[in-house]
């Protein structure tokens, strides 16, 4: 080929066109199951959560909940990389997730939680949690667009959280709230995914698990 027919050929040749990446609103979690002795109670869990992350569950930087097959495993998720193992516990490497949280996408869900109605006594206040399982799916559905999300189709099933803690048993009646939702306003999913859903945090509720 001689030169000129070389020159026209490469004028021919495509160019590849560079594409600005989108940002995709995230969050980055880091997750993992933490087995302790298997008599380890939800609060002594979490006391021994708190001293890694600095904080109580639902302050921003973890939350956990126990593993229902498994005595005295859980799993934790945070917001921030961990910075040792907890006392008396085996944990594996945390894994590294980013959970897209853009308008439109559609998750599955998973969510134990405690609500109720709430009244004080002697200036403390205390929680009566609904007794019914429509009252569960009703609070959730009337509450969604604060937690940034939009229902599609979910139920609610009750549940008791029973374990002693020094001695004094305990008992926490909750729902498991599962469905598919769809991402409304990312911030305000956002918050609720590091911070949580509803009271008893520090006993192992309120985790919202998302899965495709």
């Amino acid at each position: 080929m001689n030169r000129p027919a070389q020159k026209a050929a490469a004028r021919q040749k495509p160019t590849l066109v560079g594409f600005t990446q989108l940002d995709v609103p995230h969050i980055e979690l880091y997750e993992t199951a933490v087995a302790f002795e298997s008599e380890c109670d939800p609060i002594t869990a979490h006391e021994r959560l708190r001293l890694v992350f600095g904080q109580k569950a639902g302050a921003g930087h973890f939350l956990f909940r126990a593993d229902s097959s498994v005595a005295g495993r859980f799993w934790v998720r945070s917001t921030v990389a961990w910075s040792g193992t907890p006392s008396g516990g085996i944990a594996l490497e945390p894994k590294r997730v980013v959970l897209q949280l853009a308008g439109g996408l559609m998750y599955h869900f998973a969510l134990p939680v405690c609500v109720g109605h709430e009244v004080y006594q002697d200036e403390e206040k205390l929680l009566h949690p609904f007794r019914t399982a429509a009252e569960f799916e009703a609070w959730f559905s009337a509450s969604a667009p604060g937690f940034g999300i939009k229902p599609l189709m979910f139920s609610a099933s009750l549940r008791s959280l029973r374990f002693r803690h020094e001695g004094v048993p305990y008992r926490i009646d909750h729902a498991m709230i599962e469905g598919a939702l769809e991402v409304a306003d990312p911030d305000r999913l956002k918050q609720r995914v590091q911070r949580g859903f509803g009271s008893h945090r520090r006993a192992g509720l309120g985790l919202l698990h998302l899965y495709n």
